[in-house]
C-alpha cells in the first residue's frame, strides 16, 4: 500500500495500483466514502492513536466489505478492557513536533471501566504551516484539525455485549498544494453500534454492526498561497509578466459537498478457527450513500466558462448484499479459506441541483440516470506450512466493482485525480461495472536469525474504468496540462507486480532489513481513444514506480527492546511507464535517508525522535500534482515526540 499526499493531513491510499472506488474502506464496521474524491479520504478521518488493528486486503480476497477489488479494514481499540480486579482508570498524553512546517500534534486519551463496562474518550489537536522543499521553495500546506473519539461498552450477560462509538473530525483552513481548491472547513460525524453474542446454542458468534456517518465541507480557490502556487488562476490584467494575458484564467471558485453513508451488517458464525477444523460465516449487509457536490466556477468566458455550477448532482447508491465465507483446516499444516457474495446496486440522480435543471443534466450526461448493477464475487486462498520454517501461500479471486457516483454523474468539476492536476472531469452514465480476476502466490521463511518473504500477483480487469481526453481547451489557451476528461471503460487492463522483504539478526543488537515493491499497470485496449495521441496499448495512469527501503536497526538485545535506532534509505526508481494520452509526465528517481529512534524511558514514558530526508533532497513522487509550479515533497524534517501513559 502506498499513499498520495494531498495535504499534510490527507493521504489517498493506493493498493497494488488499485485506487479510490476500487478500494472499499471501513472503520469499526462502518463504510466510509470520500465526500469529494480529491479533498477527502478515509485515512484523514481516523486518528492513528485510536486504531487497534489495520487490515489491508490487496485484492478480491474478502467478501465482508462489499463489492470492491481491494479493501482497508480499521478496528478501533475496544472500550471493554480486562478489569477483573475492579474499577480502573487510565490516561495517555502525547505530543509530537515537526520542524518543517512547524507542525504540532497533541492528543489526550482517557479510558477505564469495571468488570462489566468500559469507556474510552480521546481528543486530538493538530496544526501546521507551509513546508519547505529540498531547495527551500515554500509549499502552501497549512492546516488546523481537531478530532474527538468516544466509545462505551457494556456486557449485558456473560456472552452478550454492546459497544457504541462516535467520532467527530473538524478540519479548517487546510491548504491542498497543486489543487484548485482548499478546504475552508470540513466536518465528519460518525456513529457506530456493535452488538455481539457468543457461545450460543444455535451458533457460536453473531455480530451486528450499524452505522451512520456524514461529511460536509466548503472550500474555495482564493487563498494567496493558492494563487502563488498556481499563478494561472490569476487575473492577467492585475498580474505582471512573465505570464501573458492568454495564460491566465481570472478564476474564482467555490465548492461545497454533503455526503452521507448509513447501513448495517450482520454475520453469524459456526465454529472457532482456533479449535475447530471448519468455521463458517453467513451474513447480510446494506450500504446506502447519498452525495452532492456543488462547484461554482467563474473564469474568462472566452475559455468556455462564465459563471456556472459544475456539480455532482444529489444522487444515491443503494447496495444490499449477501455473503458467506469459510475457513477449513485440511491438515495440521494446510488451511484454506473461501468466500462468495452477491449484491444488487442501484444508483440514480434525485433531481435538479442549484443552477442546473434536469434538462441541463441530461444534455451533459445523457438520459439514463437510473442504473442497476448486479455484482458478485468469490475467492479461494490456501496457506501451506511446508516445514518448520517455510510457508507457501496462494489464492485466486473474482469480483465485480460498480462505478461510483462520481464516475457516473460528475458534470465537469475540477477534480485533481490525474497527475497533471488541472483536470475537468465528466461522468458517464453508460459505464459498465469492472470485472477482475486476480491470482497471488507467495513464499515466506522464518528462521531464528532471519526472516524473508516474496509475494507476486497478476490481475486481469475487464471493462476497467479509466479516462479519455475529451478536450484541450485550457491547454490550447496557454494553461499547461489543462485537460477535460471523461470516465470510460476499456476492454482489458492488467495490474501485475510483487512485494519482497528480508531481515537478518546479524548480532543480538544489529538487524539489517530490506523491502521492495513494484506494480505495472497497462491498458491493453486503448486504441485511438481520446483527442490526444498515445500508443494503442498504453500504461495505466497513476502507477507508482519500483521502490525499496534498505537499512538497519540498532537495538537493545532483548525480545522487546526498550530502545532502538533505525537508519534507512528509500530508493525510488524513475517512472517512464506513463499514459501520454492523458498528459502524464515521467518522473526521475531519487533516494532519501532517514534516522529515527525511540526510548522507553520508564514503564509509562516513551520518547521518539528522528530526521526525515537527511540530505535535504528536492524530489517529487510520481503521483504528485504538476499543476502550476508543481508539488514537491518536504525537505529535511526533524521531529520529536513524548507519550506518557498512566
Amino acid at each position: 500500500m502506498q499513499t498520495q499526499r494531498r495535504s499534510q493531513t490527507s493521504f489517498d491510499p493506493r493498493i497494488r495500483g488499485y485506487r479510490f472506488g476500487q478500494i472499499l474502506a471501513q472503520a469499526n464496521g462502518a463504510a466510509y466514502y470520500a465526500a469529494r474524491q480529491d479533498l477527502d479520504t478515509i485515512l484523514s478521518k481516523i486518528d492513528a492513536n485510536s486504531i487497534d488493528s489495520l487490515a489491508i486486503v490487496p485484492g478480491p480476497f474478502s467478501v465482508r466489505y462489499g463489492p470492491g477489488l481491494s479493501f482497508i479494514g480499521i478496528e478501533a481499540v475496544s472500550p471493554l478492557g480486562n478489569y477483573e480486579n475492579g474499577p480502573e482508570f487510565h490516561g495517555r498524553t502525547g505530543l509530537k513536533y515537526q520542524t518543517n512546517g512547524e507542525q504540532w500534534n497533541g492528543r489526550q486519551t482517557f479510558w477505564g471501566g469495571d468488570q462489566d463496562w468500559g469507556f474510552r474518550v480521546g481528543y486530538g489537536h493538530k496544526t501546521g504551516n507551509d513546508y519547505d522543499t529540498g531547495n527551500g521553495d515554500d509549499i502552501p500546506a497549512s492546516y488546523k484539525v481537531r478530532d474527538v473519539d468516544a466509545s462505551f461498552g457494556l456486557w449485558l450477560t456473560e456472552s452478550t455485549k454492546i459497544e457504541i462509538a462516535a467520532i467527530r473530525l473538524d478540519q479548517t483552513d487546510t491548504e491542498f498544494a497543486g489543487q484548485i481548491f482548499d478546504v475552508d472547513f470540513l466536518v465528519t460525524d460518525g456513529y457506530t453500534v456493535r452488538y455481539t453474542m457468543e457461545n450460543q446454542t444455535h451458533f457460536d458468534k453473531l455480530v451486528f454492526d450499524a452505522w451512520y456517518n456524514r461529511t460536509r465541507f466548503e472550500g474555495d480557490a482564493q487563498r494567496s498561497g493558492k494563487r502563488r502556487q498556481i499563478p494561472e488562476l490569476n487575473d492577467p490584467i492585475s498580474d505582471p509578466p512573465p505570464f501573458v494575458g492568454c495564460c491566465r484564467l481570472s478564476f474564482f471558485g467555490f465548492t461545497d459537498v454533503d455526503e452521507m453513508s448509513t447501513g448495517f451488517r450482520t454475520a453469524t458464525t459456526w465454529g472457532d478457527s482456533k479449535v475447530d477444523d471448519v468455521q463458517f460465516t453467513l451474513g447480510a449487509d446494506l450500504r446506502y450513500q447519498e452525495q452532492e457536490l456543488n462547484e461554482f466556477d467563474v473564469f474568462d468566458p472566452t475559455l468556455g466558462g462564465g459563471n456556472a455550477n459544475f456539480p455532482i448532482p444529489r444522487s444515491h447508491h443503494s447496495n444490499p448484499g449477501l455473503f458467506a465465507d469459510s475457513t477449513v483446516v485440511m491438515t495440521e499444516n494446510w488451511t484454506i479459506k473461501a468466500g462468495a457474495r452477491v449484491d444488487w446496486v442501484s444508483t440514480d440522480i434525485e433531481g435538479p441541483t442549484e443552477g442546473r435543471s434536469v434538462a441541463d443534466l441530461h444534455a451533459v450526461l445523457g438520459n439514463n440516470f437510473d442504473q442497476d448493477f448486479h455484482p458478485f464475487a468469490f475467492y479461494l486462498t490456501s496457506e501451506n506450512k511446508l516445514d518448520d520454517h517455510w510457508t507457501f501461500s496462494s489464492g485466486g479471486g473474482y469480483a465485480v466493482r460498480p462505478p461510483t457516483l462520481t464516475e457516473l454523474y460528475a458534470v465537469d468539476p475540477f477534480l485533481a485525480i490525474l497527475q497533471q492536476g488541472f483536470t475537468q472531469v465528466r461522468g458517464n452514465v453508460n459505464l459498465s461495472a469492472e470485472r477482475a480476476w486476480q491470482v497471488d502466490a507467495g513464499l515466506k521463511a522464518d528462521y531464528k536469525c532471519w526472516r524473508a518473504g516474496v509475494q507476486g500477483f497478476h490481475s486481469w480487469i475487464y471493462d476497467y474504468i479509466t479516462f479519455e481526453a475529451r478536450d484541450t481547451t485550457f491547454a490550447d489557451n496557454g494553461i499547461e496540462n489543462g485537460l477535460g476528461v471523461n470516465f470510460v471503460n476499456t476492454d482489458l487492463a492488467t495490474l501485475a507486480g510483487f512485494e519482497a522483504m528480508a531481515e537478518y539478526d546479524w548480532t543480538d543488537m544489529v538487524t539489517p532489513f530490506a523491502n521492495m515493491s513494484y506494480v505495472e499497470g497497462r491498458d491493453h485496449r486503448r486504441g485511438d481513444r481520446g483527442v490526444l495521441p498515445g500508443s494503442s496499448e498504453e500504461p495505466l495512469p497513476g502507477i507508482a514506480p519500483l521502490q525499496s527501503r534498505i537499512g538497519f536497526r540498532y537495538h537493545e538485545a532483548a525480545d522487546n527492546p526498550r530502545w532502538a535506532i533505525e537508519f534507512a534509505a528509500r530508493i525510488v526508481d524513475s517512472q517512464d511507464r506513463i499514459a501520454s494520452s492523458l498528459l502524464e509526465q515521467s518522473t526521475p528517481g531519487f533516494t532519501t535517508f532517514e534516522l529515527r529512534g525511540y526510548l522507553q524511558a520508564s514503564e509509562g514514558l516513551r520518547l521518539t525522535a528522528g530526521v526525515e530526508n537527511l540530505g535535504d533532497v528536492r524530489f517529487r513522487e510520481h503521483l504528485d500534482l504538476r499543476t502550476g509550479r508543481g508539488v514537491y515533497q518536504p525537505g529535511i524534517n526533524g521531529y520529536f515526540g513524548v507519550e506518557w501513559t498512566y
